[in-house]
């Protein structure tokens, strides 16, 4: 009696359903690979948006700051030349004081 190799695997008809088996196993897989990579797509595409959200708002926050350094800046220069003026009102209100003392000590002396 001779054996064929089909025989060796469950006869003639035995390796087509084996087969068909392992060709719907791996479908399965593809197609749940498939979906896991869309899933995974679509997670990579929402962080992207929320990555650039988040850049877009610190851009924002960015030139927020920038406006604050320039307002303090300006704040700041219109203190010193508050103070400059300030320092000159006393200068001045010094020099009227003694302009009224020495006005008062002359009238003293007539």
């Amino acid at each position: 009696m001779e054996i064929y190799e089909s025989d060796a695997y469950g006869g003639l008809f035995g390796v087509a359903p084996v087969y068909l088996i392992a060709v719907r196993q791996s479908l399965k897989y593809s197609n749940t690979s498939l979906k896991y990579s869309n899933t995974t797509f679509k997670y990579l595409n929402t962080i992207f948006k929320y990555l650039n959200t988040t850049f877009k708002y610190l851009n924002t926050t960015f030139k927020y700051l920038n406006t604050i350094f320039k307002y303090l800046n300006t704040t700041f220069k219109y203190l010193n030349t508050t103070f400059k003026y300030l320092n000159t009102t006393f200068k001045y209100l010094n020099t009227i004081f003694k302009y009224l003392n020495t006005t008062s000590r002359y009238l003293l002396l007539i």
